[in-house]
């Protein structure tokens, strides 16, 4: 984790003192900010306002949001099946759909 740390410190100096390229500080920059929403997009969208519910995860059914998503909201299936990998989690989707669709599902967005 030392050296993990220092690397990063070492990249984070070149980039923004020594180097003067626009599209590297611009990179970085949009690469920071985004690990910054890591925990939004990861932990609040699927959990928020599921304390009450069956599965406490949201999920999916859209197929255009899946597709721009790259199947990252299948939260529901993937408290299930942790197992199964993110690129299937489409298709157990719909076998659980297929199982019992009386089950209530409560979407991401």
């Amino acid at each position: 984790m030392s050296a993990e740390l220092v690397a990063n410190v070492i990249v984070l100096f070149l980039v923004f003192v020594v180097l003067d390229i626009s599209i590297l500080k611009y990179h970085v920059s949009a690469m920071l900010i985004g690990q910054c929403m890591t925990a939004f997009f990861a932990v609040w969208t699927v959990h928020h306002d599921t304390e009450d519910h069956v599965y406490m995860a949201r999920t999916v059914r859209n197929e255009f949001k899946r597709v721009v998503t790259y199947n990252m909201f299948y939260h529901v299936e993937h408290h299930l099946f942790p197992a199964v990998p993110t690129r299937r989690l489409h298709i157990l989707a719909k076998r659980l759909d297929e199982h019992d669709p009386t089950v209530e599902i409560r979407h991401v967005f």
